[in-house]
């Protein structure tokens, strides 16, 4: 009867470990740094000032899969490896990919970075690879 309460015991926290992996936190708990590390193959980690842009742009222009997303929401935030790791669509981007027009990160902040300093030329968002990650 013990081996069978164990059995049980261990498969709950199975459970609990499955079904949190890929989710980062709540939106009301989300830090204002982010580490970007999970898509690394050749530069180093992107430290990601979550705490700026949540201020300024709505939490679905980057979380694009939970469209009713609010910064005071409880709902569990994914992250964005949870996808685009081992996407489950070929045409989803893929983090693996260092290419501007194949990278989940480059298509995203690269893009949206351009087109912000193309509407007001003061913005430093950055746009080069040594910009976002640092040399060293």
């Amino acid at each position: 009867m013990k081996k069978l309460g164990f059995v049980w015991g261990a498969l709950a926290l199975l459970a609990v470990f499955a079904t949190s992996a890929g989710f980062a936190a709540t939106a009301k708990e989300a830090p204002a740094t982010v580490t970007i590390d999970d898509c690394v193959v050749k530069k180093a980690a992107v430290e990601f000032p979550h705490g700026t842009h949540a201020e300024k742009i709505a939490c679905n222009a980057c979380h694009h899969t939970q469209e009713n997303l609010k910064a005071d929401s409880t709902e569990e935030v994914a992250t964005c490896a949870s996808c685009h790791t081992a996407p489950e669509k070929a045409e989803t981007p893929k983090c693996s990919e260092m290419s501007l027009t194949k990278n989940p990160f480059h298509l995203g902040c690269v893009n949206c970075h351009k087109e912000e300093v193309k509407k007001d030329a003061t913005i430093k968002a950055p746009t080069k690879c040594d910009d976002c990650h640092p040399k060293g």
